[in-house]
């Protein structure tokens, strides 16, 4: 497991989200949550190179990029046990879930006992895909997954974070990289779970949520036969206006 990153020199350290500070992560959900430039992919790249996986990968495999040099100086604190690394934002065909998935596959979305088998499936497929199955029960091994919803809709999302997530957080510490809104409202509910959110840009998820909320009361307010009817009559008025 990863529990401690801190950057040394560099220019992570003129970040404001990051600077010298001690990262801390927990062992089962880490979100790095902020805006482009912010420093998540910095951070999670940083922990890649240094747990020896590379440009990607498993750490355990022999390949010719894990021991590559990162142009700052940055301490880590880990156990033994491997780690693997996705960048799902650079490589879209290798994305975690595989682009588009969830979307073409409407029927994940369902409710009751088919949902459950249904979102089993997709976590075997997952498991499958990347070998996870291939390590020891008790390794509980590391996930770094950069953009890991990049080619995910916005309800397909839902199903990531809400189920896909949460299973996969009882086999693996994650430390997942995302502009999702959907981990910061899974945080508010603490009954569903309570993930390490690390905002790296200041008030970000409270700027992210006040503007959801704006979405949703247009939404609402264009839904609404008596404000529609209230439109529509603003507009003959204004249209009659600029007739005269």
């Amino acid at each position: 497991m990863i529990s401690e990153l801190q950057f040394q020199s560099g220019y992570p350290t003129q970040l404001p989200g990051i600077g010298k500070k001690r990262i801390r992560f927990n062992d089962r959900v880490n979100i790095l949550f902020g805006p482009n430039g912010s420093g998540k992919t910095t951070i999670l790249r940083t922990l890649a190179v240094t747990s020896g996986c590379g440009m990607g990968g498993w750490s355990n495999e022999s390949k010719s990029d894990a021991l590559l040099e990162l142009p700052y100086t940055a301490s880590i604190k880990k156990d033994d046990r491997p780690v693997f690394y996705q960048d799902c934002y650079q490589n879209g065909e290798a994305s975690f879930i595989g682009e588009d998935y969830l979307e073409n596959n409407a029927h994940l979305r369902s409710t009751g006992e088919k949902r459950i088998g249904l979102v089993n499936e997709l976590i075997d497929y997952i498991e499958n895909r990347f070998l996870t199955y291939k390590l020891k029960p008790n390794d509980r091994p590391s996930l770094l997954l950069d953009e890991v919803d990049n080619h995910i809709g916005f309800a397909g999302q839902s199903v990531l974070w809400g189920d896909i997530i949460t299973y996969l957080s009882k086999k693996y510490q994650l430390i997942i990289s995302t502009h999702s809104i959907f981990p910061i409202l899974l945080k508010r509910n603490r009954s569903i779970r309570s993930d390490n959110i690390i905002v790296l840009a200041k008030d970000y998820d409270e700027i992210c949520l006040r503007e959801l909320g704006k979405a949703i009361d247009y939404f609402n307010s264009s839904n609404d036969p008596k404000t529609e009817g209230r439109q529509h009559n603003q507009g003959g008025r204004n249209l009659r206006k600029r007739k005269k």
